[in-house]
């Protein structure tokens, strides 16, 4: 398993390490929207700064977005911060935004490339 899951004051922090698939974040995904508290977090980061991408296609994206914007009706003012720097990873975190907006998520969505600017803005 390449990610760890914690929640803390509100939010999930998701964290992927070194080399990721579809199935790691589906797995990861459905754990966030089994969790007692999801219904009234408020905020998601997820940091892939140290997660390679190579091994998936960004077309995959639709996969977690499609499950977030069912989980969306449940839990819908929500902010969600990926913090990524590798171009594979920002074109899937790109992607996956799109095909979210495009099925009409109401969620927040905004790519950070510092941890730091990411808490900032998901506490807000």
């Amino acid at each position: 398993m390449s990610y760890n899951l914690n929640y803390k004051s509100n939010g999930f922090f998701l964290t992927y390490k070194g080399f990721i698939t579809i199935n790691e974040i589906n797995a990861s995904n459905g754990l966030m929207h089994g969790h007692e508290e999801f219904d009234s977090h408020k905020f998601q980061i997820i940091n892939l700064l140290e997660a390679d991408f190579s091994l998936i296609n960004k077309s995959r994206s639709r996969e977690p977005a499609a499950t977030d914007l069912v989980a969306s009706r449940f839990s819908s003012k929500v902010k969600v911060a990926l913090v990524v720097r590798e171009v594979n990873a920002v074109n899937f975190c790109e992607q996956y935004i799109k095909e979210s907006i495009s099925g009409g998520s109401p969620w927040d969505f905004k790519i950070f490339s510092e941890l730091e600017d990411a808490l900032q803005w998901s506490c807000t």
